[in-house]
């Protein structure tokens, strides 16, 4: 990331005062037996935004709604899948000076894949394990957001 850029993300996270974190859906599935102990397991994952993000609760409020998926594999087979999707309310400080730096593709792009997933991950993974757990498979602990 450049300076500038960095500079610029800097003023956006400023901006914003993290008010809630609530869960909306929490979904999971277990479609095949546990794997015996040391069966080589494949783990994904994937995180979106649902369309129009963020959206303008209050005046000053800005609305996230992302949707975390987890599966577990075994080689073509899939064994577990998780879908958690949050609403995330902001508190925004200055709404045209963030308007002016979320129109920057480049700003949207590292809040989402850097900011809000690091802020998300921790709770989405208890949600995996806590799934995985009530349906009776052994927990697959998920990878450190690098």
């Amino acid at each position: 990331m450049t300076e500038q850029l960095n500079e610029r993300f800097a003023g956006l996270i400023r901006l914003l005062t993290l008010r809630t974190i609530t869960p909306t859906e929490l979904r999971s599935q277990r479609l095949g037996a546990p794997p015996p102990d040391g069966t080589e397991l494949k783990l994904e994952s994937n995180q979106a935004l649902a369309s129009g993000d963020p959206v303008a609760a209050d005046p000053d409020l800005r609305v996230f709604r992302p949707k975390y998926e987890f599966s577990v594999r075994q080689g073509d087979n899939l064994l577990f899948h998780q879908t958690s999707i949050f609403v995330v309310a902001f508190s925004v400080a200055d709404l045209k000076a963030f308007d002016e730096l979320w129109a920057d593709e480049d700003i949207r792009k590292i809040f989402t894949e850097r900011q809000l997933q690091r802020t998300m991950w921790p709770i989405f993974r208890q949600h995996v394990l806590d799934g995985m757990s009530r349906l009776g498979m052994p927990p697959v602990p998920l990878p450190w957001l690098m």
